[in-house]
């Protein structure tokens, strides 16, 4: 939990509150202990980590943490006398942050009203008694940024598991035939992945995957292009001429219980005859859409806003004369397909307002909604000095030659 103390060291006489019963709060679970079940709580500071447990679960507790201090409560009286014991080892700070959302966030909405309502009551005890202030405020802006950032182990699982989601959508582009319809590839696409992770996941210690959201994946070509990013596949037959979409994921589970997911679009074109390469109309479209990831990338830094990336990326389609999309941008990505964090959209999305985190993975997706149009997705690593792709990038056209 150093993230979160060196986030409290920008706000002076601050602490961060965490209450977990049963699992109820997944930070608690994945950065204090995953073991407890009983009530606890964990106290924030800039230098000092205290967590009180009920000494039902003081069996459960494992010390692989030096910073955290382990408390044990019987009852409630006891509990009381611990929390006001580390409040005052905290000199009474003025402010504590809890886990509850101000814009209507669900993964950052952990606390339920009943249960804000009892730790505040529970929390002001001591500070009522000594005649001491104190005031309550979200954690929302420590949650996304502990939420958000990617440690090396995890970017090193998600740049592999990225790499071999395009390598499965290479492999169907090249086992596409004449006349298959939409559902047909997509069950194609999955039929090959089933026999590329087989041998993916003997050598990456993953003990189970699944398709990253049903009906993954999306799949559509021609004039159902001009349909929205979420359509379903159709019994549509691709035919010569018509340009072809994915939309695809993959849900890994690892040995040590780590979830991680990826979201990549990629972008064909069917040649007619004679044709060798697409068609200037094809052409510009996917370089439009290249162009706009790259300048898009350039800006994802630590601390500018998603909105400013979205503008930047979403310029470059309108001003190359192609209708708006109406879907954000980008988005969060890895232990959830749509993760925790800044959306990149625009400015009226309600988390397009938060910034980007260092080492934070976000998709760049913009899309040119027009028949025989097309959408790329690239997943992207947020550094200093811009954005990095997972995996490699989409720069040439998938071309598809069908044979009569």
């Amino acid at each position: 939990m150093q993230l979160v103390s060196d986030v409290l060291k920008k706000q002076k006489n601050t602490i961060f509150v965490m209450y977990n019963k049963e699992g109820s709060d997944k930070y608690f679970q994945k950065f204090i202990s995953s073991n407890l079940d009983t009530a606890s709580y964990a106290f924030i500071s800039q230098s000092n980590i205290y967590v009180l447990v009920h000494e039902l679960d003081k069996e459960n507790i494992i010390f692989d943490n030096n910073n955290i201090v382990y408390k044990i409560y019987k009852n409630d009286e006891e509990l009381d006398k611990l929390i006001e014991d580390i409040i005052a080892d905290l000199k009474f700070p003025s402010k504590i942050l809890l886990s509850y959302s101000t814009i209507n966030d669900k993964s950052t909405d952990i606390l339920s009203h009943g249960e804000y309502v009892y730790v505040t009551k529970l929390l002001k005890k001591a500070y009522d008694k000594y005649a001491k202030k104190i005031k309550f405020g979200s954690s929302e802006k420590i949650i996304y940024e502990i939420g958000s950032k990617k440690d090396e182990s995890t970017l090193n699982r998600l740049k592999k598991l990225a790499q071999v989601t395009v390598n499965i959508l290479e492999e169907t582009m090249k086992n596409i035939s004449n006349g298959m319809t939409e559902f047909q590839i997509q069950k194609l696409t999955q039929n090959i992945t089933h026999g590329i992770m087989k041998d993916f996941m003997n050598t990456n210690d993953i003990v189970d995957y699944k398709f990253a959201w049903d009906n993954c994946p999306i799949v559509l070509c021609g004039e159902n292009l001009a349909k929205g990013g979420h359509s379903l596949p159709s019994d549509k037959k691709i035919a010569k001429g018509d340009t072809l979409y994915f939309d695809f994921g993959i849900k890994a589970m690892y040995s040590d219980n780590q979830i991680l997911n990826t979201d990549i679009q990629r972008m064909g074109y069917v040649l007619r005859e004679n044709e060798v390469k697409a068609p200037y109309r094809v052409q510009r479209v996917f370089d439009t859409l290249v162009n706009s990831i790259e300048d898009g990338m350039d800006s994802m830094k630590p601390n500018v806003k998603g909105y400013e990336v979205d503008t930047i990326v979403r310029k470059n389609i309108l001003k190359s004369g192609y209708p708006d999309y109406n879907h954000a941008t980008g988005h969060p990505v890895g232990e959830e397909v749509h993760d925790i964090g800044a959306i990149i959209s625009i400015k009226t999305s309600k988390r397009a307002s938060l910034e980007l985190v260092l080492n934070g993975v976000y998709t760049l997706e913009p899309r040119i909604n027009i028949p025989n149009g097309g959408s790329i997705e690239e997943m992207i690593q947020v550094t200093k000095f811009g954005g990095v792709p997972l995996c490699e990038p989409q720069k040439e056209l998938y071309l598809l030659k069908f044979v009569d």
